[in-house]
């Protein structure tokens, strides 16, 4: 069973959204962070064979990554057919 404290879980989701728009808008961008990497920061990465999840981690021994599922709205190019 995993134990989790609400506010933290909170932190970890408005994190995954901020992540998301920023990919949303760079779609360039693999990886977001606050700030620089050191131990305890959350870091984003993009994730999923549609390139529309997240992938959140935290540099901590015991921390359990979390892959937010279609959370970042991209635009499919959808090819005219000939």
């Amino acid at each position: 069973m995993r134990m989790v404290k609400v506010e933290e879980e909170m932190e970890h989701i408005r994190f995954a959204e901020r992540a998301a728009r920023y990919f949303a808008l760079h779609p360039e961008c693999q990886s977001f962070s606050y700030a620089d990497i050191g131990p305890g920061c959350l870091l984003a990465l993009r994730w999923g064979l549609s390139d529309d999840c997240v992938l959140v981690l935290k540099l901590d021994d015991h921390f359990e990554p979390t892959n937010y599922q279609n959370i970042i709205r991209v635009k499919r190019r959808v090819e005219e057919k000939e």
